[in-house]
């Protein structure tokens, strides 16, 4: 028998026992023969890790978890875990960035990193989550590293993924009624918990004063519009019935339509495979409002400033009150928010919910008029801390009216604007967090 296998064994061995100082003892040790660790070393390590403190929520604070995060190409969700990231360190635990784009770089510091164990890996819409090794296993079973998955959109985006999520897996969502589509439809994922999104650290003392703002109204998002929309009966039928009843989950409307429509196929994976099919009438729905809210504006005189793709083909880019800028950065948008009066925010259909632009652009002093749901119902108030509308008031011109009085009165915008400074102390990222892992 080899030098490694049997230290691998040794080690597996002391670790059952219990012998959890004797086992730190022959780890130091191998670290002084310079001989190369094994996967079954990292595994043995983070194993010996979680009888030592095992990584659970809520965690104690100031444990000196090691805690992995898988970095993407999208700028918001790098954001998101540099917000983690920052929770974390605060907590009093170790913390290293897996960047894809510079993969064999981040492998190395991986792997180094593993030396000295792993606690839990955190992933954001999935990126990372299925990463293997050379022969196809998954790299965290192997490393027996407990995973979580935070989703920032509807979970019927990202079938793919949570299709083949590890058993070992906690998915956070960011709305309460994603929670629940994950755990009927994934019943193999362990956990599945509700972090509603969350802002910036408050600027107490915002840039500009609100009536000096430049801006009167600020939109910051893209318009999508998706092809892949199926032209059959129950996409007729679905769009209407969500027009209808535009407080009623994507997925619960999907089930109402498809149980009139399919009732010969009842089972819960053709209702799993008719919502899949049919997701991008949320993602065309979305855009259509968001549309007809900026038309709304546009025609009752407000000037709007648009920061984002594809409202080009909205065929309002050359209405005059419209100013359409191109895409800007997390930080770049922040800044911006302390440059208008008003945010303007609209969600995709999250029905228990939030968006972190709603928190940020209190944070920065403006007065955020969005859509609302069960989740910003409990705190949030019209004409206290935002303005709130919803989606039915789109029609009777009720968006641009609620605008307009605001913008009309400074006095209570600005009574507005400071109550909302306050509420999203409680709101931010590190906020959400804390009461998440801390609790």
């Amino acid at each position: 028998m080899d030098f490694i296998t049997q230290f691998e064994q040794t080690l597996q061995h002391t670790i059952e026992q219990g012998l959890t100082q004797d086992a730190g003892q022959l780890l130091a040790g191998f670290a002084q023969t310079r001989q190369p660790y094994t996967m079954r070393i990292y595994a043995l390590i983070n194993r010996l890790r979680q009888k030592q403190m095992p990584f659970r929520i809520p965690f104690i604070p100031g444990s000196p978890f090691r805690i992995l995060l898988y970095k993407s190409d999208n700028y918001i969700l790098n954001y998101i875990a540099g917000q983690f990231a920052a929770f974390f360190r605060s907590q009093g635990c170790e913390t290293m960035f897996f960047d894809p784009l510079y993969f064999e770089e981040s492998s190395k510091a991986l792997f180094h990193f593993l030396k000295e164990g792993l606690d839990a890996a955190f992933f954001f819409n999935n990126v990372g989550l299925l990463q293997t090794l050379r022969d196809g296993t998954s790299l965290w079973e192997t490393l027996g590293v407990p995973c979580f998955d935070f989703l920032v959109d509807h979970p019927m985006y990202y079938a793919d993924s949570l299709d083949h999520a590890l058993q070992h897996t906690t998915v956070l969502c960011a709305d309460r009624t994603h929670c629940d589509y994950v755990t009927r439809f994934y019943n193999h994922v362990k956990h599945t918990l509700f972090l509603p999104a969350g802002g910036i650290t408050p600027n107490q003392k915002p840039d500009f004063s609100w009536d000096n703002r430049p801006m009167d109204v600020l939109f910051i998002g893209s318009y999508k519009y998706s092809a892949f929309v199926p032209d059959d009966e129950p996409t007729k039928a679905l769009s209407a019935y969500l027009r209808a009843h535009t407080d009623v989950p994507f997925d619960s409307a999907a089930e109402k339509i498809w149980e009139a429509c399919c009732a010969d196929f009842l089972s819960p994976q053709t209702l799993k495979d008719f919502i899949q099919s049919h997701r991008f009438i949320e993602t065309n729905l979305t855009a259509s409002y968001r549309r007809e809210i900026i038309a709304d504006l546009l025609d009752a005189g407000i000037h709007v400033d648009i920061y984002g793709e594809g409202w080009q083909q909205t065929g309002l880019a050359a209405h005059p009150n419209l100013h359409l800028h191109s895409p800007v950065s997390f930080e770049e948008g922040i800044r911006l928010m302390t440059q208008t009066k008003i945010l303007l925010n609209h969600m995709a259909w999250f029905k228990d919910g939030a968006s972190e632009r709603i928190f940020n652009a209190m944070a920065q002093g403006a007065v955020c008029v969005t859509d609302s749901s069960l989740y910003l119902d409990s705190f949030l108030q019209d004409g206290v801390n935002c303005g709130i509308f919803r989606l039915p008031d789109v029609a009777s011109h009720g968006v641009s009216a609620k605008v307009k009085s605001i913008l009309d009165s400074p006095a209570r915008a600005a009574y507005i604007a400071k109550n909302a400074i306050r509420l999203s102390a409680n709101h931010s990222w590190q906020a959400h967090l804390a009461e998440l892992f801390l609790a």
